[in-house]
Order: C-alpha cells, then structure tokens, then sequence
C-alpha cells in the first residue's frame, strides 16, 4: 500500500505539469482559436534557464525565478510579435498558423542544442535536503511544491478570468471578437495579455519540473503531448478540468511504469490522446485566430 501511494503521489506531482501544459494551451486558444504546438518547447526554455542560471551562473532561486519570468515575458513577446501578428494581417489560414508554432517550437530547441549542447543535465531542487515522510511514505519536497504551486496558479487564473474586468474582457474576445472590438475592448492588448499569461505558466512549468526530471532540449514534446490530451480532455473549456485530466494522466502513466513496464508509459500517454481526439471531437471549440 506504501507503494502505491508513494507512486500516486509522483503521478499528482507529474500530473500537476502536465494539467499546467494544459492550461498554457488553453489559454491561448481561447484568446485566438490557435492550438500552440510549441507548448512543450516553452516548458524545455523554463527548465534550460533555471539550469543556466542555477548551475551555471550560481544564482539562489530568487532570482532564478526572476530571470526565467523575464525569459518567458520575453518570449511571449517575441511569439506574439513576431509569429502571430504578422501572419493575422497577412490574413494566414489557422492551419499555417499551427504550422509555424510547431516550427517555432523546433528553432527553439535547435537553438538550445546548439548554444548548450544535447544532454539531460540535472537541476537542484527549491528545497534540497531529505524527503518529508509521512505515515511512512517518503515526499520529494519538490514534489510538494509543484502540486502547490501549479493549483495556486490554476486558481489564479481561474480567478483572473472570472473576477477581474481584464479576464472577462478576455474571454468575451474568445467568445465574440467582434463583438468586444465594438463594445470598445481593446482586443490586440488583451491577446497579448494570453500569450505572456500562457508563456509565463508554462516557462514556469519547466522550472518546476527542471529538478524532477532534469532539463535537456529534447524533454518538451512528451511532455506537450501528455498536456495536449489533459487539454483535451478537459474539453478545452476549463482550466479545473485541464489540471484534473492532467493529473489522472500523470496517475497512469506512474503506475503503469511500475505495475507493467516502464516500456508502455509514453504508449499508454499517446493512447490516451488519440481517445481523447476520437471520442471528444464535439467539446473542442471551432474557431479561427484573431489579431
């Protein structure tokens, strides 16, 4: 039994990452109608910088966490300006839109091969030291703090998007563009508000996971894939039921490693997916990308 909870508890730690993929696609999606493909490369960023910084650099997590929030605002900026924008006013389909996010999530990873090197490196944890034991099982402290932090952050977006003037305002733009534009919503400003939002999750997201798992360049796209299938399972509507469908997605793919092989986890992860593609077609919502 001491078994079985110690891996539950892994599966929620690792599953909280996945369900704030999850989130990191939803917002977006709900903002411009565009599934951002580079979702996984953005978590490897997050993961890569806490590397540099804290074991390169020698930097303390203060400002560890500084400089990664000041990469992802970065980056959001860049993917925003740079990729989305212009291909709206060039009036590019969704399609060459969702093209050219998976490109973006390759040049950054050929990026990171390329300045730093393709290897899985190790990451300190927040609070080193030995595990906490509880009732006689054994919690990495790490693990704690990513199950903690990734729901305050779900619950702070939850919040934002529910409580605050900017967070409706947002949504009315997912729901009716044109309808915000109209009502005076300043609908280029709130877009860009989802994608520093989005970025900054998920950059976040690699930092957390950067000591559980290590951090390499090639550590994204399993990751994505496991938080597109919470996305979607989640019905790509709320940010609760993402982070619950990412969790029960980190359960299996824990207990299964153990219970079965280890061999069939990214096999039962991509299962999942393609029965959440097939099964839940009709929640996703259809719409197109927005400036």
């Amino acid at each position: 039994m001491s078994t079985f909870l110690q891996l539950a508890v892994s599966g929620i730690a690792l599953g909280s990452i996945y369900g704030l993929i999850a989130l990191g696609f939803l917002v977006i999606y709900h903002a411009t109608g565009l599934v951002n493909f580079a979702q996984g490369q953005l978590l490897m960023v997050g993961a890569m910088t806490t590397y540099l910084l804290l074991m390169q650099v020698g930097l303390g997590y203060p400002l560890v966490i500084l400089g990664v929030i000041v990469v992802a605002l970065l980056l959001a900026l860049l993917f925003r300006y740079g990729l989305h924008r212009p291909m709206v006013k060039r009036g590019a389909p969704t399609t060459n839109m969702v093209v050219a996010t998976i490109a973006f999530g390759l040049v950054l990873t050929a990026a990171v091969e390329l300045f730093i090197g393709n290897t899985k490196y190790g990451v300190d944890a927040v609070f080193p030291g030995a595990p906490i034991t509880l009732g006689g099982i054994s919690i990495q402290s790490q693990s704690l703090l990513i199950v903690v932090v990734s729901w305050a952050l779900v619950g702070g977006v939850w919040f934002f998007f529910t409580k605050t003037l900017t967070g409706v305002s947002l949504r009315a733009v997912g729901l009716n563009r044109t309808a915000a534009a109209v009502s005076g919503v300043r609908v280029s400003r709130l877009i860009t508000i989802a994608f520093i939002l989005s970025v900054v999750v998920t950059v976040i997201g690699g930092m957390l996971v950067a000591p559980l798992i290590g951090a390499g360049p090639e550590m994204g796209l399993s990751i994505a894939v496991k938080g597109f299938a919470a996305a979607v399972i989640g019905g790509m509507s709320s940010v609760y039921r993402g982070m619950v469908a990412g969790v029960a997605i980190g359960l299996i793919e824990m207990l299964s490693s153990y219970y079965i092989s280890s061999a069939y986890a990214p096999v039962i992860a991509y299962a999942i997916l393609f029965l959440a593609l097939v099964l839940m077609p009709a929640r996703v919502r259809q719409s197109g990308a927005h400036a």
